[in-house]
């Protein structure tokens, strides 16, 4: 087992926070190789033996990081959200001028495909394979992210930067766009991912914002 559980004793601290730490890369790792699968094979198809194959694991050693298939889905997602939350909505949310932040949002999102292209794809193609529970709780928080992109957006329309659309409908539109990315774009294709981002980056702010 790769968890050591340690008292406060001397020198049992920093055993206990490298296992740990060992425990949770370990997790990562397991949870990207089980993206990949389910990405290639479908949530349906892939099997616990398929995904402690992928992770040269037992399927009972596989148990000790996950409880089972649907649990191993939903943290995926979790973890997909999470890096949005830091990667994308932490950094944007700094920058006090709407426009500037709306650039640094789709930006940012767009380059999650850099470390996290696999688990945004799980994101958007199997929600209807999570338990009610599950799929409440990444519904929620993809709901808050579409308010960020809705409040940003509000705010340039009052500033009178905005084109005469509907704030929802575009907000739902932008994120439509970045987010199915991950059914298009192959990160080992021949359009380097900066260029990707400039293209969609553009074309995004010329429909959305007013000439100057």
């Amino acid at each position: 087992m790769d968890e050591v559980i340690a008292t406060k004793d001397k020198g049992t601290e920093g055993i206990r926070y490298a296992s740990l730490k060992k425990t949770r890369a370990r997790a990562e790792e397991i949870l990207e190789a089980a993206a990949v699968v389910f990405t290639v094979k479908g949530f349906d198809a892939t099997s616990m033996n398929d995904i402690a194959k992928a992770v040269d694991l037992t399927k009972a050693g596989l148990y000790h990081y996950i409880r089972g298939k649907q649990d191993l889905l939903h943290a995926i997602m979790d973890f997909a959200m999470d890096a949005i939350e830091m990667q994308v909505l932490e950094p944007a949310g700094q920058i006090a001028d709407p426009t500037e932040r709306l650039k640094m949002t789709l930006y940012k999102h767009i380059h999650l495909f850099e470390n996290y292209g696999t688990h945004v794809t799980i994101l958007i193609d199997e929600m209807t394979a999570l338990t009610p529970a599950h799929r409440e709780h990444i519904i929620q928080r993809k709901r808050a992210y579409l308010d960020f992109v809705r409040n940003t957006l509000s705010e340039l329309k009052a500033a009178g930067r905005m084109r005469d659309l509907d704030v929802t409908i575009t907000s739902l539109n932008i994120l439509s766009t970045i987010v199915g990315m991950a059914r298009w774009y192959n990160t080992d294709g021949k359009m380097p991912l900066e260029y990707v981002s400039e293209q969609t980056i553009g074309w995004v702010l010329r429909g959305v914002l007013k000439d100057e």
